[in-house]
């Protein structure tokens, strides 16, 4: 029987982000979830591989900014492409893709550009080619920082307190869902609370439970169904806390293959689902019913990205640079 482990559950996220806007009645609150999750899981190996395996000497976080660079940026900008290829030839012929996404239209002054570009999380974003690249561009501006979290149990500490108190300013209510969720600040929550249950990894090994915190995580998003207010109040922190529990329990498990298949995939799927979706539309329309769209542009994109990872991010990934000796030897 096949071991699934972090391959897995970030194919199955990403899957969750892409279904929120290729499916129109995909329930609520599960792309949230699965957004946060990914800003977890992230602050948990970024910490993880600065402890163990790039050290914080110069030429450790060379390497460290170098290969985040190269995993990122690459199939970044040709989804960036892919996008603003499809946005002008719907715009040449007058249809407007927001509908599928609300951010899914061409950039048009510099400074859209500048922030398409450089996914830099300061500058002020208009039209974006690749519309989640926002969630993109956080998870960036965390990378820079995560060398200050990932020093020791304390910073994360910090970090965890600092995010906290950020939430609880703008209020947990429904009105301040956007601004809690997807702007760079309070996202500094979830990476910290990824940093923290890694420098404790070991001592919480005793709560580890794969497959019971997995099946939580995923019936947790059904309390919509009885709370519809729930995902944009106190829900987002529950499957947080959900989140780092999954994290844990999965840091043992030794995936196979198809476990790393599926995590080479979940890049891509989660970066040109809506552009291939668009694709679909003529054919389809905008209504983006379960069985005539979603499993259509769903398969197409995993097709798609299976291609990418092949022929562009395995050999990318050649390029990447080994760690210090010295670090890896310590581990």
């Amino acid at each position: 029987m096949p071991v699934f482990g972090f391959g897995a559950s970030r194919f199955v996220l990403a899957s969750l982000v892409a279904a929120s806007h290729l499916w129109s009645n995909m329930p609520h609150g599960y792309a949230a979830y699965a957004v946060w999750a990914f800003f977890v899981l992230s602050g948990f190996l970024m910490t993880l591989v600065l402890t163990t395996k790039y050290g914080f000497d110069g030429a450790g976080l060379k390497a460290y900014a170098f290969n985040r660079f190269m995993r990122i940026f690459p199939l970044y900008w040709l989804a960036a492409i892919m996008g603003l290829l499809t946005l002008w030839y719907y715009g040449s012929v007058g249809i407007d893709l927001r509908p599928i996404n609300g951010e899914f239209h061409m950039p048009r002054g510099l400074q859209d550009w500048a922030y398409v570009v450089t996914l830099f999380p300061g500058i002020t974003r208009g039209g974006l080619p690749v519309p989640v690249a926002n969630a993109l561009a956080i998870e960036v501006g965390f990378y820079l920082l995560m060398p200050m979290m990932a020093t020791s149990r304390g910073a994360a500490v910090l970090g965890v307190v600092i995010g906290a108190l950020l939430n609880l300013k703008l209020g947990i209510h429904q009105d301040s869902f956007g601004e809690r969720y997807a702007t760079f600040l309070p996202c500094l929550l979830p990476f910290a609370v990824g940093a923290l249950v890694c420098q404790y990894r070991e001592s919480l090994t005793r709560i580890r439970m794969p497959f019971i915190s997995c099946a939580v995580w995923l019936l947790h998003g059904a309390v919509w169904f009885f709370v519809p207010s729930w995902p944009w109040d106190w829900g987002l922190y529950v499957s947080l806390l959900l989140s780092a529990w999954m994290v844990v329990s999965l840091h043992q498990q030794r995936g196979g293959k198809l476990d790393k298949m599926l995590g080479d995939l979940s890049y891509p799927v989660y970066l040109i689902h809506t552009t291939v979706a668009a694709w679909f539309v003529c054919a389809c329309g905008f209504t983006r019913p379960f069985t005539t769209f979603f499993l259509p542009a769903f398969a197409a994109t995993v097709a798609l990205s299976w291609l990418i990872v092949v022929l562009i991010d395995r050999p990318l990934s050649r390029l990447k640079r080994k760690p210090p000796v010295h670090v890896v030897e310590a581990h």
